[in-house]
């Protein structure tokens, strides 16, 4: 059973999830796909891929390397600190540089979304080890849910799915006793939250 919880928290890692909600934008959505070339696609899956995965993570490695942290799981508040500001730099960063170019408003949306549930996951850590996983798994469902309004869009059964993945998630972090429910609740709430009002009212 543990097993399966990490190879679920593997698979759901929270690095992952903003590129696969832009993924997800691109699939689900033909009119987007459509008026979005395809090369700027790739650009920006790549550009957020970068910036949202591999920098964030070499930059765990380069503070474990310095024994700034205890682990790159970040297991304690005090771990999750200077990853999670260095974090919310380039979130920030990233949306602030897209707004440069020209995208279908959900886009932005999504990435304005994306930065205030990093900013908020930062002030949480402060009281509590808020579960980021939870986080992330709130703004995908709330991505789909939202997209889906906004659009007219038979998500439906996408939607379900973002429901019992987040089910699975939450089971497999709780398992794992990385956090308590208290914590695995208020993960999903603050992710779908922070993500679902700026699409569902065209922020960004």
């Amino acid at each position: 059973m543990r097993i399966a919880a990490q190879i679920l928290s593997y698979i759901f890692h929270p690095i992952f999830l903003p590129t696969s909600g832009l993924v997800i934008v691109f699939a689900l959505n033909g009119f987007i796909a459509s008026t979005t070339p395809f090369d700027k696609q790739i650009f920006l899956v790549s550009w957020i891929f970068i910036n949202t995965a591999i920098i964030p993570f070499l930059f765990t490695l380069f503070l474990r390397w310095k024994n700034m942290v205890s682990s790159i799981q970040l297991e304690t508040r005090e771990d999750r600190i200077v990853p999670f500001t260095f974090a919310l730099f380039f979130y920030l960063t990233n949306y602030w540089l897209l707004r440069d170019i020209y995208m279908p408003t959900i886009i932005y949306s999504l990435f304005l979304g994306s930065s205030v549930a990093v900013a908020l996951a930062l002030v949480f850590n402060f009281f509590t080890k808020i579960s980021i996983h939870m986080v992330g798994m709130g703004g995908i469902t709330a991505s789909i849910y939202g997209m889906a309004q906004l659009y007219d869009l038979p998500l439906i059964n996408f939607v379900v799915f973002g429901i019992i993945a987040s089910g699975l998630v939450g089971s497999a972090r709780y398992i794992l006793e990385s956090h308590n429910l208290k914590q695995i609740y208020l993960g999903w709430v603050t992710g779908f939250v922070t993500v679902y009002f700026p699409v569902i009212m065209g922020w960004g």
